[in-house]
């Protein structure tokens, strides 16, 4: 595991100071999706026009609606990402189990994606 992730993994952060929508690059990211999971609710995962990072949007019956997390892959591993509305309950839980995905857990979602897509 990078130095970077680690130190991010490792601090006590709570959900909306990961969550600046400033923080994050705007990136087109459309290959996909699959259903994944996380804090008990539905997922859809795409991967990014990088290859390497990947948005995680809430499902069409998920209470966090119109929200999503980003993990942005960067020199140092990734960074966790996320902005939008709804049940804050919901979002948090996602947050909770997604923060402890490690960097080849996000890989392999990547390469999930990308399997699904023809990519």
């Amino acid at each position: 595991m990078s130095a970077a992730l680690a130190l991010v993994l490792a601090l006590p952060v709570l959900p909306e100071q990961v969550l600046a929508s400033d923080s994050a690059p705007a990136m087109k990211c459309s290959i996909g999706p699959v259903t994944k999971q996380y804090g008990k609710t539905d997922w859809l995962v795409y991967g990014c026009e990088d290859g390497k990072s990947i948005r995680i949007v809430s499902a069409p019956k998920n209470k966090a609606v119109r929200f999503h997390f980003t993990f942005i892959a960067d020199d140092d591993g990734y960074a966790l990402h996320g902005e939008g509305q709804g049940d804050k309950r919901v979002t948090d839980a996602a947050f909770q189990e997604l923060n402890l995905l490690s960097e080849k857990d996000v890989a392999a979602l990547v390469a999930e994606v990308r399997k699904t897509s023809g990519s």
